[in-house]
């Protein structure tokens, strides 16, 4: 890379001209995908450049994921699109509907200069925590949505506050971190309040939540204390069983494996859904607009969170916003 020296933008600093004459030989093809770049003693010593400013450039390229490091292996050309700006590391609970909202519309807003490797936890510790340990150092941006456990803020108060954004749910870290989460709690009591007519219809209300998955805990106590507060009759199970649908019950679904099985049962059974049984659902989808005459949830837009994700990145602007859960009333109350 001798050009380096002669690189004829003047006031372009050490760093940048490294960038500059790497970029410069991947497009001539001197570098090919996959070509192995000198070390970073190596390069130091033949440019004339410090350890430092050389780590410095490596790390400005991997960021933008035109190149990448194993160990063992050194640094090698892993991307020969040179118009990418910056990689992201978005890590999700999985991809389910509401997810893929957040995916394409944060997806979309970047736009094509942005690399984007995607990563799912599944409410698992174990991957989560590998994830983060992969990860860390090797991204130009992190998108994050954590799992809700305090022992996980040490290990994200160590990436780069600057560029890492958690999603989703909430977790307590550096005050600097920017945070585009949903609220739970008081939203759905705003919802439960405002549906207190279709609710009085019912002889009971059934909540579906699992204790021991990442369901957010404040579903849970919202529910208890609209409940309790109207004196309405409350039943907490951990799963709905085929067949054990009930006249007069007004069914919470916090899981979509809950909702379907007792749609099946209303079906099957000739239930007229928003007069003898009712639904409300977590977590919107196309499909529950349509189905049976639409079922009513209670959901947060995660295609706005994805815009404002996407925008906090574009702008390099911190941002701590919380995108409240509403009510979308459909027929099945």
């Amino acid at each position: 890379m001798n050009h380096i020296r002669s690189n004829p933008k003047r006031t372009a600093t050490k760093k940048e001209k490294i960038v500059s004459a790497v970029s410069y030989c991947i497009q001539e093809s001197d570098l090919r995908l996959g070509d192995i770049l000198p070390s970073v003693n190596e390069l130091s010593a033949q440019v004339g450049f410090s350890r430092e400013t050389v780590v410095l450039a490596y790390k400005d390229l991997k960021e933008r994921g035109i190149i990448d490091s194993k160990h063992g292996l050194g640094y090698f050309v892993a991307n020969k699109e040179l118009e990418i700006e910056q990689t992201v590391a978005l890590v999700l609970y999985g991809f389910q509907t509401f997810q893929q909202d957040f995916y394409n519309s944060f997806r979309k807003t970047l736009g094509k200069k942005f690399k984007i490797d995607v990563f799912f936890h599944h409410n698992n510790s174990k991957i989560f925590e590998s994830i983060l340990s992969d990860i860390n150092g090797n991204y130009g941006n992190y998108v994050v949505a954590p799992i809700q456990d305090n022992r996980f803020s040490k290990i994200l108060d160590s990436f780069p506050t600057s560029k890492l954004i958690l999603i989703d749910r909430y977790l307590h870290v550096s005050d600097t971190v920017s945070k585009i989460t949903q609220e739970f709690e008081q939203s759905l009591l705003l919802v439960l309040h405002g549906l207190k007519t279709e609710i009085a219809k019912y002889k009971r209300l059934i909540l579906f939540y699992k204790s021991s998955s990442d369901y957010p805990k404040e579903i849970y106590s919202a529910t208890q204390q609209f409940c309790r507060e109207q004196k309405i009759d409350l039943i907490i199970k951990e799963e709905y069983e085929l067949n054990e649908l009930e006249l007069g019950s007004l069914y919470f679904t916090v899981g979509d494996s809950d909702l379907w099985k007792i749609l099946k049962d209303v079906k099957e059974n000739n239930f007229h859904l928003g007069k003898d049984v009712g639904i409300l659902s977590h977590n919107d989808s196309p499909v529950k607009e349509i189905i049976f005459d639409g079922i009513t949830t209670f959901s947060t837009d995660f295609v706005e969170m994805g815009i404002k994700a996407a925008n906090s990145i574009l702008n390099q602007q911190y941002s701590n916003t919380i995108i409240p859960g509403k009510l979308i009333k459909r027929n099945s109350m």
